[in-house]
């Protein structure tokens, strides 16, 4: 590099908005800017001639040093603007995220590599507290929403319960809009407070002893008037299995969630049923309609958070497209799993695999 060229690159690398250091390919440090002083602390005869591992905290100088070895292999199977997070640390031993970002340098004494530690902790922070405000807004909208909900429910029920001299066939009917539709946004706001818990797994799991049997003939109950309604045949075919290690009300919300999405789907005449069996370490239930069914080119998508396929759209069927990924997710986080078979004019098949008991508190190991 000539000397113009040189004073050129020295520049550029002294103004660099981020903490920037030079390695060779033993990983010693050739170079570093005067970010590195600001952002972590270091002068540059600290770290001039050490070894980059002396800056990693997460993860720990060893496998820094591995993972830029196979980079300085292969440094063109990184793509350009490649940035994986780290922690770095400080010369005074706290550690500071960074965001990390490597370039590699030709030079005719052979091959250096660039590495930028953008400091995030800015961004951490505001993160942080981006998460707070959020999490006031769910507690609010629960609050908020659930309340009155909760009330229009509970006064519809009592006011069901009334003689036919109080109230009349039309407002019974009527009544029963306003108790459906009532419910349905109940469950629509679970469904969302759900999700937003479980994205930032803050979802808490109880781990115990879980009947499914019960969960599937509460689930039944639950769904009986619905089932009637949509002229179906909802039923429970039993079947033997150990109990299942589990959170029972999160069980209840998957099992809830294919019942309804499976009434949904099912013409009148049809037939939805729930049966256990054993695979394995684990416990299958099984939900079977012989509803419309899903095209082969919708299965992929069938998890993705709000979908809604071309049928649902163009008949009009309710729902938010947030039930198959809320029990995909509280599935997985009982360390098990879901699988969906479906045929086109023939009906769908959904198995949810949990682990069971298979000694005092012992969990089976997970599948799928």
């Amino acid at each position: 590099m000539d000397q113009p060229a040189e004073a050129l690159f020295r520049g550029v690398f002294e103004t660099a908005p981020d903490a920037t250091v030079i390695v060779d390919t033993s990983a010693t440090v050739v170079l570093v800017n005067n970010r590195v002083r600001e952002v972590l602390g270091y002068e540059r005869d600290e770290l001039v001639g050490c070894s980059v591992g002396v800056l990693a905290a997460t993860p720990g100088p060893a496998e820094v040093v591995r993972r830029l070895g196979a980079y300085l292999r292969e440094p063109e199977a990184v793509p350009m603007g490649y940035t994986q997070e780290f922690r770095i640390r400080h010369r005074d031993g706290h550690e500071v995220p960074v965001e990390l970002s490597l370039s590699p340098l030709e030079t005719v004494d052979g091959l250096l590599v660039i590495i930028s530690l953008r400091d995030v902790t800015e961004r951490r922070r505001l993160e942080a507290e981006s998460q707070r405000l959020r999490d006031d807004l769910i507690a609010t909208v629960s609050h908020e929403l659930r309340t009155p909900l909760t009330s229009i429910i509970g006064y519809a029920e009592l006011m069901a319960d009334l003689g036919e001299s109080d109230l009349s066939r039309r407002s019974r009917k009527l009544l029963g809009v306003i108790e459906r539709n009532a419910v349905r946004e109940l469950q629509l706001v679970d469904d969302l407070l759900t999700m937003a818990y479980l994205d930032d797994d803050r979802l808490q799991m109880l781990r115990e002893q879980v009947d499914l049997a019960k969960v599937c003939e509460r689930v039944v109950d639950d769904h009986a008037g619905s089932a009637r309604e949509h002229g179906l045949s909802l039923g429970f075919a039993g079947g033997e299995s150990e109990p299942a290690v589990g959170d029972f009300n999160r069980l209840v919300q998957v099992v809830d969630n294919l019942v309804d999405n499976a009434i949904k789907f099912t013409a009148g005449g049809g037939r939805v049923d729930l049966s256990l069996s054993e695979q394995g370490t684990m416990v299958v239930l099984e939900v079977r309609d012989t509803g419309v069914g899903v095209p082969p080119e919708e299965m992929a998508r069938l998890f993705e958070r709000l979908y809604r396929g071309p049928h649902a759209i163009a008949n009009q069927v309710q729902g938010a497209g947030l039930g198959l990924s809320i029990v995909r997710a509280i599935v997985e986080a009982h360390g098990g799993w879901v699988d969906i078979q479906s045929e086109v004019g023939v009906g769908t098949v959904v198995r949810v695999a949990l682990p069971h008991v298979v000694g005092d508190d012992e969990t089976a190991a997970t599948a799928g």
